[in-house]
Formats: C-alpha cells, sequence, structure tokens
C-alpha cells in the first residue's frame, strides 16, 4: 500500500490519533513529574548548601582561623570544583577561595562557570551571607541536576519516538489487513450485482466487529436469496396454475363466439367465463394481499386483540358450516390471552385455517381449536383428526399456488396457507405444521402482552 494510501484509511487515523493522543498525555504526566522531581532535587542542594554555610557560619564563631582552614580542607576536597568558596574579610582582602573575586549580592542566586572563573560548561546555585566581620560565598555545581534533565528529556525524546513509529507501522498494518477484508467485501458486493446471489464473504472465525459485519451481510444475501428464488417459483407457479383456468375461459368464450355465430343461446357458454374470470382474479387479489402483509403495510393497525375471544367468535361462526359437512367443531379458549396484532388478518388467518380443515377432511372429522396463554407466549392451533400432510410436503404447502396432489380436484387457490404464514412472519409468530396422530395440528406462537384488557 502506498504512503499516499494510508491518509485515506480511518483505522491509519484512528492508530495515528490515538498514538498523538497517548503521546499528549505521557508528556504532559512526564513534564509534571520532570517538573516535580527537579524542584524536589534544587530543594535538596539548596538545603545541603545551606548546611555547610551553617557549618562554616559556627566554625567562624569558635575561631576565625578554624574557619579559614576548614574551608581550605574543603576546597582541597573539591579538585573538579563541584563545590566553590570564597571567604573575604571586612577590608576585601580574600582569606580562602577557589573561585574569581567577583561580587555576589546576599542570600540565593545562579551564576554562570565563566562569571566565577571556572572552566565548566554547568552554572552553580550559590548563597552568600555576612559572617562576623567577614563575608562567605559558597556554592554548587547544577552538574548532577542539568545531567538528570538531559537524560529525561532525552529518554522522553526517544520513547515518542519509538512509540510514534510503532504507531505508524501498526496503523499500516491494520489499514492493509483491514483494507483486503474490505477488497472481499467490494468484490463479494460486485458479484452479487452481477446476478451471483450465492457468493459469500470469508469469515476468519476471530468474532471481531468484521466477522460480524460479514456475518449479517452473508445473512442478508441468504435472505435475498431465498426472496429472489421464491419469486421465481411464484412466477413459475403463477404460470403454471393459471394455464388452466385461462385455457378454459379461452374455451368458453370461444364457444360462446360459435354459439352466437350460428345464432345459438351463449347464456350458459358466458356464465362459465364469468366463473373463470372471477376465479382467476380472486388468485391475483390473494397474491396482491400476500405481497402487502409482506411488506408490513398492515403493521401500523396493530392493536391489543384477545386471541381467544377472536377464535371463538370465529369458531362459532363455522361450528354450523362444519355440521353441515357432517363434522365437528370444537374451541377449548382458557382464559383472555392478549397479543399485539391486526384483528382483521388474524382473523382471515383462523377462518382460513378453519376452511382447509373442513374443505379437505372427510365426514366425521373433529376439528379443535385452542388458545393458551402461557407466561411470555400465546400458543394459538387448529388441529383436525383427517388424513393430515405428508412429512415431506408440509413446508411446501406453506409456498405460494402450491396445492396437494389429493387436492387438486377440491376448490381453492392454493394461497390459503401462504397468507396464514404472511401473517404470522408480519406478526412474528412461529408457525408450525405437525402430527395431531392422527391428523394435522397447525400451531400459532406469539408474544404475550401481560396486562392488556
Amino acid at each position: 500500500m502506498r504512503p499516499v494510501d494510508l491518509w485515506r484509511h480511518s483505522s491509519f487515523r484512528l492508530a495515528l490519533g490515538v498514538t498523538l493522543a497517548v503521546l499528549g498525555a505521557l508528556i504532559l504526566v512526564g513534564a509534571l513529574g520532570y517538573t516535580v522531581l527537579h524542584r524536589q532535587l534544587a530543594d535538596r542542594q539548596d538545603a545541603r548548601l545551606m548546611e555547610i554555610f551553617t557549618t562554616l557560619q559556627q566554625s567562624d564563631v569558635t575561631d576565625k582561623q578554624d574557619l579559614v582552614e576548614s574551608i581550605a580542607a574543603r576546597i582541597k576536597a573539591s579538585p573538579n570544583y563541584s563545590s566553590v568558596f570564597l571567604l573575604r574579610d571586612a577590608a576585601g582582602e580574600i582569606l580562602a577561595a577557589n573561585i574569581q573575586d567577583v561580587p555576589i549580592k546576599s542570600g540565593w542566586s545562579t551564576v554562570e562557570a565563566s562569571a566565577l572563573g571556572v572552566q565548566s560548561d554547568y552554572p552553580y546555585r550559590v548563597y552568600a551571607g555576612d559572617l562576623n566581620s567577614e563575608y562567605l560565598v559558597v556554592g554548587l555545581s547544577n552538574a548532577d541536576l542539568d545531567d538528570l534533565s538531559e537524560i529525561i528529556l532525552a529518554g522522553f525524546g526517544w520513547s515518542a519516538l519509538a512509540v510514534l513509529i510503532a504507531a505508524i507501522a501498526a496503523g499500516s498494518w491494520i489499514a492493509s489487513r483491514l483494507q483486503r477484508r474490505l477488497s472481499d467485501v467490494t468484490s463479494t458486493l460486485h458479484r452479487v450485482a452481477g446476478g451471483d446471489l450465492s457468493t459469500r464473504l470469508a469469515v476468519s472465525g476471530r468474532g471481531d466487529d468484521l466477522d460480524l459485519i460479514s456475518g449479517e451481510i452473508n445473512h442478508t444475501l441468504s435472505r435475498l436469496g431465498a426472496l429472489v428464488e421464491a419469486m421465481r417459483q411464484v412466477s413459475a407457479d403463477i404460470a403454471h396454475e393459471l394455464r388452466t383456468p385461462l385455457n378454459r375461459l379461452r374455451i368458453h368464450i370461444e364457444q360462446a363466439a360459435r354459439s352466437a355465430a350460428s345464432s345459438a343461446p351463449v347464456g350458459d357458454d358466458l356464465a362459465a367465463a364469468i366463473v373463470q374470470s372471477e376465479a382467476i382474479d380472486q388468485t391475483f387479489s390473494a397474491l396482491l394481499r400476500i405481497a402487502q402483509i409482506e411488506a408490513g403495510a398492515r403493521r401500523e393497525k396493530f392493536a391489543p386483540v384477545d386471541l381467544a375471544a377472536l377464535l371463538g367468535d370465529v369458531g362459532d361462526i363455522y361450528a354450523e358450516v362444519a355440521d353441515d359437512a357432517g363434522q365437528t367443531l370444537l374451541c377449548d379458549m382458557a382464559g383472555a390471552a392478549w397479543v399485539m396484532g391486526d384483528k382483521e388478518l388474524l382473523t382471515q388467518t383462523f377462518a382460513n385455517l378453519i376452511e382447509n380443515a373442513i374443505r379437505h377432511c372427510p365426514t366425521g372429522t373433529l376439528i379443535t381449536c385452542k388458545v393458551r396463554a402461557e407466561g411470555t407466549r400465546v400458543m394459538a392451533s387448529v388441529s383436525d383428526t383427517g388424513p393430515g400432510i405428508p412429512a415431506g410436503e408440509r413446508e411446501l404447502v406453506l409456498r405460494r399456488l402450491y396445492r396437494l396432489e389429493k387436492s387438486r380436484t377440491t376448490e381453492g387457490t392454493g394461497l390459503g396457507l401462504s397468507l396464514v404464514k404472511a401473517v404470522a412472519d408480519l406478526h412474528g409468530a412461529e408457525l408450525g405444521l405437525v402430527d395431531a396422530l392422527p391428523g394435522l395440528r397447525v400451531e400459532l406462537q406469539f408474544a404475550r402482552i401481560v396486562g392488556a384488557s
């Protein structure tokens, strides 16, 4: 990756920004620590300087000659001029010294070595004051203090440079690694845009944020592929299922045209054509309704619904229909069961399930509608003791226009269970088709609203 490209990557800028922020904090803390340390060492040096001055002052009180000898001994013990002394009497005569006779004001001061006549690159911390009749100057070199300052500053400088280089290297590595994975994403999306919905992103397995994003993209692609395949299947099913009613419609119209040409009655042929056109219209209306439900167009009509009361009302309506078909319809409700949903769609859903059971089950079948509210879930089911649906076809019957071979001679569009699935998905309900032993049980599990009324 070219250096000019690094700055374009947010990962590199983030790594560099974090590094600079950390460096800034370290420099601030280091400067504060250095200031405190320097101040403490300077205070210790001043205390040592004051101790020397006080000791010499006490020698002067005892005997002037002892003072001169004591200073001379200290000068001899400091050949490298780490300590400097100047003792002058009242007449201005130098009694003992290892520096030039320079005017130094009383009290504390910092004096350059050259001003004292000393060959050194370091200044001196000096304290001067009167004794009895003498004037004493005592000083200590700042060499240790200045060397420590240079070491600390050099250490901070090299550390900062090393951290900055490491940050640039780490940022470059992260940016390159991230770019490779982003390039994979871009390449995958280009293939998807070209129509290849089977392509997937590689997941490293480390569980990082890019793995999470890749997993979500793969899930989206799987969902998109399933939807596209479903659309293709629906198109094929529509073409297959509507071919027969359209051919029948054409035959009836052609027969009516021939009858009209021969002055024969055309009423029966036109009536049959109308029946066929109404069946086709019902199929397309059902398909449109399912599409609207899947698009979530009815979600704004959601409100609290007592599923037990709703299914009980639907059961009461269809009880006589089942009785006319020689069947028995029972409702088993155990108290209110509140869910959030579209009352009209839920009513149509359970009506479809009961109609399917009545239409496809023989005389003597027992149809049972049941609702139970347990914990955070509401279970609603419609079961029958009829022939049921083979296990291998239970997923297929949820497709649009799919019909079991044995039910092709009965009325219907093959869209009843498709609408049930669409309504279940809209409500976030779990739909299941299971054996009732004998027969089939269609189960719907909804999220329960506790405390609704």
